[in-house]
C-alpha cells in the first residue's frame, strides 16, 4: 500500500470524517488518494485558506470531542496553516496536520518552497516543534506507521494538542505495507485516563468539610473531559454555586438556580464580587487560570482556600503556585465526591449570589442618534437562538458583549478561541463544527467586520457544503476592542484600527446564489428582528446578516470598567437548601 493510501486507510480506521485543507503540489497525493478510494465516510473539505482549514479542524475537535485533521502544501500553505495549529496548541485541542514537503532528492539544492533548514530555507521541523506536542519529518517510508501512530498518541493522550507530520512529495508514492496489527483502530484507544491522586483528593474532601462558602469554577478541560455530568450532579446534591470561565460558558446551564455567573475579562461583576469577597473555598475545575480568567478574581484566589482539579494541572499550578492540586481525571474526581457525599453529607446553605451584568452605556462623546446598538443586537440574538444550536463568538467587543449578555442555556455548545485569540476563528471554525452537528442542529456565528474581512470568504465554503450557519457580522468599520483601548489608554488617538466602512452584505452576496445563500442587512432593532424572521422562513441554508452600528458602546470588559460602573440585576439571589 502506498503511503498516501495508508494515510487515508488510517483516517478511516480511526473514524475521521473530514480532512480540511487546500491542495497544492506537495500535498496533492493525499487528495488524490481520498478521491481514488472513494469512501463516503471521508470527505475532503476545500477551505479558502489554510488558516481557515486549521480553524475548521480545531473547532470540529473542540466541539465534538474528535480528532481534527487538516493538511497543507509546502511554502506559504504551510505557513498559513501554522496560525491555526498555534491556536490548537495554546488551547490543548487534538489536531493532526499533514504537511507536504519538497522531494528529498532536492534537499539543500534550492527546491521551490524548500523548508529543510539548509542554507537560507525555513527550518520547518524546528518551527513546528515550537507549537505542537509532536512533530516529525518522515525521511524513510519504513518508519511511516510508527511515526503515524506516535503523532496520534501525542495528539490524544494526556493533555491533548496538535501533532504534525512533514511528508516529502516522493514519499507519498512509496510502499509502506499493510496496516500493522498494533496500529490503533479507534480514537478512544488512544485517550488516557489519569488516575486520581489520593493525597490531593483527600485534601479536597477535608477542605470541603470545613468550607462555609464554597464555589466551583469550571473551565474548558472539564467539558472535553466529560466530567460535567458528574460535576452537575455533585453541585445539585450539595447545592454548591457553580461559576464558569468564558471558554466553558455552555458547561453548566445558565438558567439553573445554581449557576452563579461567568468569570473573566468579560465576566459578571456579581461573580467576581462573590469569589473575591465571600467564597472561602474555590475549587477550580479544568481551567489553566490564564490571565483572562485570573485577573478579575486574583484577590479571591489568594484569599480563599483554592484547590486545582485537573488531569494536567501544570499550567494552572504555574499561574497560581503553592495551592492544593488534585491531579486526576475530572469525571473520576466528581464521581468519587458523589460517593463521598453519601457519608460526608456535604451541603451548604449559603446563597447563590444575585447575578448582575454591566449596564450598556455609550462611549463618551458618542452622538445621541437613533440606530442599532450592540447591546440591543445581543438581546435580539439571545431571544432568537434555536434550541440545540452551536454558537461561535469571535474576538473583540461583540464577543465580550455576547458572552456577558446572552443566556446560553438552550445551546449545545458555545465556543470562543482564547488560545491565540485570532480574529476570524469563528467564521471558519463554525464550518468544522456544523459538519458533525446532529440532524436539526444549526450554528450561529457572532463576529465583527474585522474578523469577516480576514476569513469571510469561508462563507463560500459553507455555501458549497450546504451548511445551515448564520453568520452575524457586527459592522462598526473598526477593530472595536482596539479602538476602545486607544480611547481609554491613548487619549483617543486612533491609529491602524479603523477604516472606510465595507458593505458586508454586498460582499457576501457574491459568495453564493439566492437559493443557497441568504443575505440581510439591518441598522435598527426592528430591522434586525425582521431580517431574522426572513432568514428563518428560508432556512435551513447559509446566511449572512450584517448589523450596521453607527454608535459605539463601552464593551462589558472588566479591564476597561471602573468598580462603580452601573450594573443591572439579571436574577435575584437563589437561596440553596441542603440536600435531603
Amino acid at each position: 500500500m502506498k503511503l498516501s493510501d495508508a494515510l487515508v486507510q488510517g483516517f478511516l480506521s480511526l473514524g475521521v470524517r473530514h480532512v480540511f485543507g487546500v491542495s497544492g503540489a506537495n500535498i496533492e497525493h493525499l487528495h488524490d488518494a481520498i478521491f481514488r478510494l472513494q469512501s463516503d465516510k471521508l470527505q475532503s473539505v476545500l477551505a479558502k485558506t489554510e488558516t481557515g482549514a486549521a480553524f475548521m479542524a480545531d473547532a470540529q475537535a473542540r466541539v465534538h470531542g474528535v480528532l481534527g485533521v487538516c493538511c497543507a502544501t509546502s511554502g506559504g500553505g504551510m505557513m498559513n496553516l501554522a496560525v491555526g495549529i498555534a491556536e490548537s496548541f495554546q488551547a490543548s485541542v487534538p489536531v493532526l496536520a499533514i504537511v507536504g514537503q519538497t522531494p528529498t532528492n532536492l534537499d539543500g539544492r534550492g527546491a521551490f518552497q524548500e523548508s529543510t533548514g539548509i542554507g537560507r530555507t525555513v527550518d520547518a521541523l524546528g518551527m513546528w516543534r515550537a507549537m505542537t506536542k509532536f512533530a516529525a519529518r518522515i525521511e524513510d517510508e519504513t518508519h511511516f506507521w510508527a511515526l503515524f501512530r506516535d503523532a496520534l498518541v501525542e495528539a490524544l493522550e494526556g493533555r491533548p494538542g496538535p501533532s504534525v507530520l512533514l511528508i516529502p512529495r516522493d514519499l507519498f508514492d512509496r510502499e509502506v505495507g499493510e496496516m500493522p496489527e498494533w496500529f490503533p483502530r479507534s480514537v478512544d484507544e488512544l485517550r488516557s485516563t489519569v488516575p486520581v491522586d489520593a493525597l490531593g483528593y483527600h485534601g479536597l474532601v477535608a477542605a470541603l468539610r470545613k468550607a462555609k462558602h464554597p464555589a466551583l469554577l469550571v473551565g474548558p478541560a472539564a467539558v472535553s473531559n466529560a466530567g460535567v455530568s458528574f460535576l452537575k450532579r455533585f453541585a445539585e446534591a450539595t447545592q454548591i454555586p457553580v461559576f464558569t470561565t468564558m471558554e466553558a460558558v455552555s458547561s453548566f446551564p445558565q438558567d439553573h438556580h445554581l449557576f452563579a455567573g461567568i468569570v473573566g475579562a468579560a465576566g459578571h461583576p456579581s461573580a467576581h464580587a462573590f469569589l473575591n469577597e465571600k467564597a472561602d473555598t474555590i475549587v477550580v475545575v479544568g481551567s489553566d487560570l490564564g490571565a483572562m480568567v485570573r485577573g478579575s478574581i486574583a484577590t479571591g484566589l489568594e484569599r480563599a482556600k483554592t484547590i486545582l482539579v485537573h488531569a494536567e494541572p501544570s499550567e494552572a499550578a504555574r499561574a497560581l503556585p503553592a495551592r492544593l492540586v488534585v491531579r486526576g481525571d475530572i469525571e473520576a474526581v466528581f464521581k468519587k465526591l458523589l460517593e463521598a457525599h453519601r457519608t460526608e453529607h456535604f451541603a451548604w446553605r449559603s446563597s447563590v449570589p444575585e447575578l448582575t451584568r454591566f449596564a450598556p452605556m455609550l462611549l463618551d462623546g458618542e452622538p445621541d442618534t437613533a440606530g442599532l446598538l450592540q447591546s440591543e443586537a445581543i438581546d435580539v440574538l439571545d431571544r432568537y437562538l434555536p434550541d440545540g444550536s452551536h454558537v461561535f463568538v469571535d474576538a473583540g467587543n461583540c464577543a465580550a458583549a455576547a458572552l456577558h449578555g446572552m443566556t446560553l442555556s438552550r445551546v449545545s455548545s458555545a465556543t470562543i478561541a482564547l488560545g491565540m485569540g485570532g480574529m476570524g476563528y469563528s467564521v471558519a471554525g463554525a464550518i468544522g463544527a456544523q459538519l458533525l452537528a446532529a440532524p436539526g442542529e444549526r450554528t450561529i456565528v457572532i463576529c465583527g467586520d474585522g474578523a469577516f474581512l480576514m476569513l469571510g470568504l469561508e462563507v463560500h465554503t459553507a455555501v458549497e457544503l450546504g451548511l445551515p450557519i448564520l453568520f452575524v457580522v457586527f459592522n462598526n468599520a473598526a477593530h472595536g476592542m482596539c479602538v476602545t483601548r486607544q480611547d481609554l489608554m491613548f487619549n483617543g488617538r486612533h491609529e491602524a484600527t479603523s477604516y472606510d466602512r465595507v458593505s458586508i452584505a454586498t460582499t457576501a452576496r457574491g459568495l453564493g446564489p439566492y437559493n443557497r445563500l441568504w443575505v440581510g442587512r439591518a441598522s435598527t432593532r426592528a430591522e434586525m428582528a425582521r431580517m431574522i424572521a426572513q432568514y428563518e422562513a428560508q432556512s435551513p441554508m447559509t446566511g449572512v446578516l450584517e448589523l450596521v452600528l453607527e454608535r459605539e458602546e463601552m464593551p462589558p470588559f472588566a479591564p476597561f470598567l471602573k468598580p462603580d460602573a452601573p450594573k443591572v440585576s439579571v436574577r435575584p439571589p437563589a437561596f440553596a437548601m441542603p440536600a435531603e
